[in-house]
């Protein structure tokens, strides 16, 4: 009996606090949706307002407009009321503009509330991140003509990475090479830039994840040896950073030749030779695409023994007639800095030429065997004649001689006087 009462009394006090719950609770999730609905529509109500208010302590801030289409560009307006546009505006801001979306980015912005005229969407409307800084990796002192190396630089956003997709989508890094000297002159002018990459961050290539906020380039430093001042800048007008170094490009230290073979049982052949006292021995390493006539690309790859500085690979001659190619790549390590080295061996086209035979049923070419054929008679009969002649003239000269000998024996023995 007590349990029943026990039990019961359970149940009845699982049932009060249900009902405790259908009570207050959900009047009180309803108010907070009513709250939350009520938070958006202010904020709604501020972005259709258009203004943005910008603190004193901000160096450089970028604003994202996104806009309806069809529209213009739109018409940013500082706190002190001075009007900024697209093709109109200070010297201390860059003003990117896109289908649907303007960029601006200002060095030092006015503190107070800004504001942008124009048909800014409802749903994205104005977006800023400010306190933007491009870091880079540092580049090796000492690189080498035809290297290519991974180089990366980061986008952040008071210190943190910056991953806002509608900026970096449209953010174009480049690295430019200024020639300052050359190492076989004097010359201290800075000669015309070279522009040797681009950065991306597509998880393509070198990049290893697409939208984490990290640009890589597959740096190609196809430039002659001397001395440069590298810039790591973007120039597309979203905004302007750059990040400067210094380096020094020595001359390639691997040699690279081709040898064409045109006997069908001899292998064409690739020699890599590396500079001994640069380049660490056994190190060297290949990687070669070879695509010959009426066939798929192969694959050859090897790598060099224990003290060895060069490499030869290579491929059958399949005496096939047509353009082939070949391209690859050649890895060694730097013996000073012990840095791995990766070297681009760019492609080279060649043709396979088959033998050609003469067509021996032409005339002209009839014509020219039967003067080979009477020269060579002419010749033979002359060399027979001049054998014969020689003959002739060796038979005399013995026979003279045997004459004189024996009428001089013949006189000697006249002339014994008997006893």
């Amino acid at each position: 009996m007590v349990k029943r009462q026990t039990l019961s009394g359970v149940f009845r006090g699982i049932i009060l606090w249900r009902l405790w719950l259908l009570i207050f609770y959900v009047p009180l999730c309803a108010w907070m949706q009513i709250s939350s609905a009520w938070a958006q529509t202010e904020m709604r109500l501020t972005w259709l307002d258009n203004r943005f208010r910008v603190d004193p302590a901000i160096e450089q801030i970028s604003f994202i407009v996104t806009r309806e289409q069809p529209s213009q560009s739109v018409v940013l307006v500082a706190p002190d009321g001075r009007k900024y546009y697209a093709n109109r505006h200070s010297k201390t801001m860059s003003w990117y503009t896109d289908n649907g979306m303007d960029i601006v980015s200002i060095n030092h912005p006015m503190a107070g509330p800004w504001q942008a005229l124009g048909k800014v969407s409802a749903n994205n409307g104005i977006r800023f991140i400010s306190n933007i800084q491009l870091q880079a990796e540092t580049l090796p002192s000492q690189l080498y003509q035809t290297e290519v190396l991974k180089f990366s630089a980061q986008l952040t956003q008071n210190e943190q990475p910056l991953l806002l997709r509608d900026f970096l989508d449209r953010v174009q890094l480049k690295v430019i090479f200024y020639p300052l000297t050359s190492i076989l002159s004097n010359e201290s002018n800075e000669s015309a830039p070279i522009e040797v990459g681009q950065f991306s961050d597509d998880g393509q290539k070198y990049d290893e994840v697409a939208g984490d906020g990290i640009f890589t380039v597959a740096l190609n430093v196809d430039v002659e040896p001397g001395k440069y001042r590298v810039e790591i800048a973007s120039i597309n007008g979203v905004f302007k950073r750059v990040v400067e170094q210094t380096v020094l490009v020595y001359p390639t230290p691997i040699i690279t030749s081709f040898v064409q073979s045109h006997q069908p049982l001899t292998p064409h052949s690739v020699d890599i030779e590396t500079k001994a006292d640069q380049m660490l021995a056994g190190s060297l390493a290949a990687y070669l695409v070879v695509k010959q006539p009426q066939q798929k690309p192969t694959i050859i790859q090897q790598s060099s023994h224990l003290q060895q500085s060069h490499l030869v690979l290579s491929w059958p001659n399949d005496a096939q007639i047509g353009k082939a190619w070949w391209r690859g790549w050649a890895y060694v390590t730097d013996l000073l800095t012990q840095r791995e080295l990766v070297f681009r061996l760019p492609q080279q086209n060649y043709t396979q030429v088959a033998a050609v035979a003469a067509d021996l049923s032409s005339s002209l070419v009839q014509q020219q065997l039967k003067q080979q054929l009477i020269v060579h008679h002419e010749q033979q009969q002359q060399r027979l004649f001049w054998v014969v002649v020689t003959n002739i003239v060796i038979i005399i000269s013995v026979l003279v001689v045997l004459l004189i000998w024996r009428r001089k024996r013949v006189v000697q023995n006249d002339l014994i006087v008997p006893k």
